[in-house]
């Protein structure tokens, strides 16, 4: 089968997005873990700044997202999608398995707890409250793309992973 143009673009975009995608997970989790750092070690001045790496970075990795769907909704269906399903992957395939994304969550997650208790107590400064405010929005934005992007390419949203354990897959 030869593929068209658009379809050789479309599987350009969607592994170059998602290979930038990756890259952007490997610098949050450093970023995340200097961070935890910074906030047991209350300094401050390293949590904001580290606060406004991540938010820049929840930006691009949404822009790289962005970037990888940038696509007719009918090549993702007969072209993409069947290579994310068996005999080329295990059956049920999501990137929720991704190791790195799965790091990237537990991260967040360690940090959002301090800052917010540093915040309670009136130890964070509100520079510090500010950039913590933007990556979550950051994040927020983030997901809603990811939201608007499964939709367009699977209508009502049911993922590999869905149609799987729906089949009686364990």
């Amino acid at each position: 089968m030869e593929l068209t143009q658009n379809q050789q673009t479309a599987i350009r975009r969607w592994k170059l997005g998602h290979h930038v995608f990756h890259l952007h997970l490997t610098l949050m989790n450093t970023h995340l873990t200097a961070l935890r750092g910074a906030l047991e070690a209350e300094d401050w001045a390293a949590c904001r700044r580290l606060l406004g790496v991540l938010a820049r970075l929840y930006r691009a990795a949404t822009a790289s997202m962005r970037y990888a769907s940038d696509f007719p909704a009918d090549t993702y269906t007969g072209l993409l999608r069947p290579a994310m399903e068996p005999p080329w992957v295990s059956p049920g395939f999501s990137g929720r398995f991704n190791t790195d994304h799965a790091l990237m969550l537990g991260l967040l997650k360690s940090v959002r707890g301090p800052l917010k208790k540093a915040t309670r107590e009136g130890r964070a400064p509100a520079e510090v409250q500010d950039a913590a405010r933007r990556l979550w929005q950051e994040q927020s934005r983030n997901r809603a793309q990811h939201k608007l992007i499964c939709e367009k390419f699977v209508p009502g949203g049911t993922s590999l992973l869905q149609e799987y354990f729906a089949a009686g897959g364990q």
